[in-house]
């Protein structure tokens, strides 16, 4: 049940007839990773901790310095040189002070990645590299958690959500050694953009409301007015989900 002041904070979203109190309870209850803190991260954790998600794991091993301060919009300048989730967990708290809030300040990987999705009904990967998104697609699949990823690049960005054994996995659409630029141009708007996309991704698969348009790559341009939907394919050859995969 929700108390009083919980059913004020969120009644605006509660009132919406395809919503209710059901999808409000379900948000309540659930937990969500968001690996990566920046940009894109940080974007989806305030609406999603504005929504009402009950528990979340911010994944950040690195500190905020100045040229974030044109994206991260979690941070100011009085935050540059300390750590990212930590500052965000706190920024989250003042948000909602019943947020259940778990700050990791490290790398994951292997079991360590294993042990933090224990839980978790939703992934957030907003890791900017494909070499950190490919072990996070790997461990949701093995299992069996639905998550979310996010790019973004210049004036646009795109998400891709896996559904594990319904939709195409990560790898079955991206090359883990497709040369990345070590520095991504990006204007702030467009990262914020896929934050929120991401972000209601998330509520719409725990609330169980609309379509999670899962199995395809959403391209979002600031430079055009349209949403690209494509379709992706699951790939039999693919090395994490195909018929081969270990």
């Amino acid at each position: 049940m929700l108390t009083d002041h919980e059913y004020d904070r969120w009644k605006r979203q509660i009132h919406i007839p395809q919503f209710g109190m059901e999808a409000q309870h379900r948000l309540k209850e659930s937990k969500v990773a968001i690996l990566g803190v920046g940009a894109i991260g940080g974007a989806a954790a305030l609406f999603l901790a504005a929504a009402g998600v009950g528990s979340m794991i911010l994944v950040d091993r690195d500190v905020v310095e100045v040229s974030n301060l044109n994206r991260q919009i979690l941070y100011t300048s009085s935050h540059i040189g300390k750590y990212k989730a930590q500052l965000a967990a706190d920024r989250l708290g003042e948000l909602d002070p019943g947020l259940n809030i778990e700050a990791v300040v490290q790398d994951v990987g292997g079991n360590e990645l294993k042990q933090l999705l224990n839980g978790c009904n939703f992934v957030l990967c907003c890791f900017d590299k494909n070499c950190s998104r490919i072990p996070v697609n790997r461990e949701c699949l093995n299992v069996n958690i639905p998550a979310t990823y996010g790019f973004a690049q210049n004036f646009s960005g795109e998400l891709i959500t896996v559904l594990p054994g319904q939709t195409a996995c990560l790898s079955c659409v991206i090359d883990e050694n497709f040369p990345e630029p070590e520095e991504t141009p990006i204007i702030g708007a467009a990262s914020g953009m896929v934050g929120i996309a991401m972000a209601a991704a998330g509520i719409r698969h725990i609330a169980g409301v609309g379509d999670l348009m899962a199995g395809y790559r959403l391209i979002y341009d600031l430079a055009f007015p349209e949403l690209i939907k494509i379709p992706l394919e699951r790939n039999p050859a693919c090395p994490v989900c195909g018929s081969l995969a270990l």
